[in-house]
């Protein structure tokens, strides 16, 4: 049940205690419109792309990149890189290679278990693990575990090892 009040017999609120009132609730009343003049004036400044013109029918489209994509490309890493009783094979099927880029590309990588050892990587990876465990062990002793959903960067000149635990599989982005 609610209660109600006694009647307030000082007459209106002053000006003082209504402006008050509000500036309590300024913030509230000016947020949803400033935020919907936000919203209009991104929409105007982002370009609406054109699909109209001749040229357009000449640009590349998207492209899918299925997870079952064929490793054809048959490797082995230099004596010295694989360690232990690893052999250093791996497998590879790249899917993309961008031409303004000498070297980057996109690719599906895929090896056995096993130890490598990196002295100065090559170029810049981004890694997203698909399948298996790594894990690696920086120069300055850092250890890190990587697993199926993991991404990371393998910086350009990274020493370090990389133990593959079980058959492992990554997408790879070098650029």
């Amino acid at each position: 049940m609610r209660m109600m009040s006694a009647p307030d017999h000082r007459g209106p609120p002053s000006l003082q205690t209504r402006l008050q009132a509000g500036s309590r609730r300024l913030p509230q009343l000016v947020a949803g419109p400033v935020a919907l003049v936000a919203i209009v004036l991104c929409g105007l400044l982002v370009p609406v792309p054109q699909f109209a013109s001749a040229d357009d029918a000449k640009r590349p489209g998207m492209m899918p990149i299925a997870r079952d994509t064929p490793l054809t490309e048959k490797h082995v890493y230099p004596p010295g890189v694989a360690l232990g009783g690893f052999d250093g094979a791996y497998t590879e099927g790249t899917v993309y290679k961008p031409s303004a880029v000498a070297g980057s590309r996109v690719a599906f990588w895929a090896s056995e278990p096993g130890l490598l050892r990196s002295f100065n990587y090559p170029i810049d990876e981004f890694v997203y693990v698909l399948e298996g465990d790594v894990v690696t062990i920086d120069a300055d002793g850092t250890r890190r575990e990587f697993h199926p959903g993991d991404t990371f960067i393998i910086p350009k000149g990274w020493v370090g090892t990389w133990d593959m635990k079980t058959p492992f599989k990554k997408i790879i982005v070098n650029f």
